[in-house]
């Protein structure tokens, strides 16, 4: 059976630290290894603040609806934003020897979750698609 979690939130920057929150917990109680979490938030926290950031130019008006979806061994979580268009094929990780402070989301997301992409949706805004799979530790009987 898969499991579904979806969050409506404002797009302010203190939120991020709530998906996290949700992240954290969310995958905990399912058994993933802490190394695991550690790295599905701090790519998840890149994603969200991507929207923040570059889709809503930080309006706090702005509404973000982040979705997982758990089926026992992989997580899916789904971003939908309500910006303009994203162009994709423009949307790339810079170069890591250009050493400067930023523009590392794009590189930490692709690195994390084994899937990225952006889904067609009817309408205004995004909906960026991402998944990961685990390894789930065995449960001492």
């Amino acid at each position: 059976m898969k499991e579904t979690m979806t969050l409506h939130f404002h797009a302010k920057k203190e939120n991020v630290r709530i998906v996290r929150a949700l992240v954290r917990n969310f995958l905990l109680l399912r058994g993933v290894f802490e190394q695991d979490i550690f790295d599905t938030e701090l790519a998840v926290d890149e994603a969200v603040a991507n929207v923040i950031e570059h889709t809503y130019e930080y309006d706090e008006s702005k509404i973000i609806i982040f979705t997982m979806v758990w089926d026992g061994s992989s997580l899916e979580v789904l971003l939908r934003d309500f910006g303009p268009k994203v162009d994709p094929s423009k949307v790339k990780p810079r170069p890591l020897e250009d050493i400067r402070e930023g523009g590392l989301g794009v590189y930490i997301i692709q690195k994390i979750f084994d899937e990225m992409y952006w889904k067609e949706i009817e309408g205004p805004g995004n909906l960026l698609y991402l998944k990961k799979n685990y390894r789930i530790p065995k449960k001492e009987k």
